[in-house]
């Protein structure tokens, strides 16, 4: 005979195609907190009766079932800054924390170098560090004008609740402490949200158009999915609900059980309700990131030269080697910007050479044509 599968609450139990309460004195194979408890898998949370707890709770569930991305930082589109030619020793800029995955500000030049890189003094809250060789930019590493202070009704691009995504909105209130209120275009509300999660958002660029119609679109059609199991439109749903979507839907459903261990192991029952509108927020971020090539890094280097297809040189701050002398993938470009700074790509890295930071200048160096 089979055995009967209870929730992790013991409160429903599945009969093959539905979840129904369960008769008095049923037993079966009900995956409970105690048995989770002792496989030492538990994340204690206190979830039930808050739907955006449940909803982070079901998100978490859904990465380690392997259904969902983990975060990863993305950068919205265009977001229009105009890259200086050069700064000057005092100026205020923001750096790009490769570390943090997004700008901080309150950062100043403290030296110009050699190179054309630049050396920077970064606050943290309770030390100031330094870099030495940086280089101006919009890529993890790099160095960009400080902006100006946002106001209430500017439209931005925001980091939503730093998971990475960027959702279009405006700002509604400035706090006290520094922080904002967001209006999402979406409807969602989010206050206390950091500087360093609002990009600028240019409206006039066809990129940010479909870039928010693409989120809009999306986001609209799994809202209307989860509304089937919402008729009154309260904007929740049961988590006995979404198990039904993710074991009988789709191309490759779940099986009840790895669900319902999944559920158990972060005390999601049955009956506690998610907020579907974050959930689609969720999901759209995480499947839109997915479909987007990960950012490489720039790691500036000095004393560079081209051989055999390679380049070779001393890097600063390189993500696997730190400081030390290397020698890269084979070249897949080499670029140079109006201040004759280089970007050289790799299968991995963005190698930036500042404007006299060669050691044998390409042959297609501008300098090489200015002379």
């Amino acid at each position: 005979m089979t055995d009967i599968i209870l929730s992790p609450d013991g409160k429903f139990m599945w009969t093959g195609d539905q979840w129904i309460p369960t008769p008095p004195n049923s037993k079966g194979s009900s995956l409970n907190m105690q048995d989770s408890v002792i496989s030492g898998d538990v994340i204690t949370t206190n979830i039930h009766n808050d739907p955006s707890m449940v909803t982070a709770a079901i998100v978490t569930a859904l990465q380690q079932l392997g259904m969902l991305n983990s975060p990863q930082q993305q950068a919205p589109p265009d977001n229009g800054f105009d890259l200086p030619a050069s700064f000057s020793v005092g100026d205020h800029v923001e750096y790009y924390s490769p570390t943090n995955q997004r700008w901080l500000n309150r950062c100043k030049v403290t030296g110009i170098n050699n190179d054309g890189t630049y050396k920077i003094e970064v606050p943290k809250t309770d030390k100031t560090e330094t870099k030495y060789a940086v280089v101006i930019g919009n890529s993890p590493g790099t160095i960009r004008p400080a902006s100006a202070p946002y106001s209430t009704g500017d439209r931005v691009f925001v980091n939503w609740k730093n998971y990475g995504h960027f959702y279009s909105g405006s700002i509604s209130k400035k706090n006290a402490d520094e922080t904002y209120q967001i209006h999402f275009d979406d409807g969602d509300v989010e206050d206390g949200v950091e500087w360093g999660r609002i990009e600028p958002l240019n409206e006039s660029s066809q990129e940010v158009k479909d870039y928010i119609h693409n989120d809009s679109t999306a986001e609209d059609e799994l809202v209307k999915a989860f509304q089937v199991f919402d008729p009154e439109h309260s904007g929740t749903i049961l988590a006995k609900d979404y198990m039904k979507i993710l074991t009988e839907y789709g191309d490759s459903p779940l099986t009840v059980e790895e669900v319902l261990s999944e559920f158990a192991s972060l005390e999601i029952s049955m009956d506690s309700q998610l907020d579907y509108f974050e959930l689609a927020k969720y999901l759209v971020g995480s499947e839109l990131m997915a479909n987007t090539q990960p950012t490489k890094p720039d790691v500036v280097i000095r004393d560079a030269y081209v051989e055999a297809g390679l380049l070779k040189g001393y890097a600063y701050a390189h993500p696997r080697l730190g400081e030390s002398n290397i020698k890269s993938s084979p070249i897949q470009s080499i670029s140079y910007d109006e201040r004759a700074t280089g970007r050289v790509e790799t299968r991995n890295t963005i190698y930036v050479v500042g404007p006299t930071g060669w050691k044998v200048q390409p042959e297609d160096h501008p300098f090489n044509s200015w002379n």
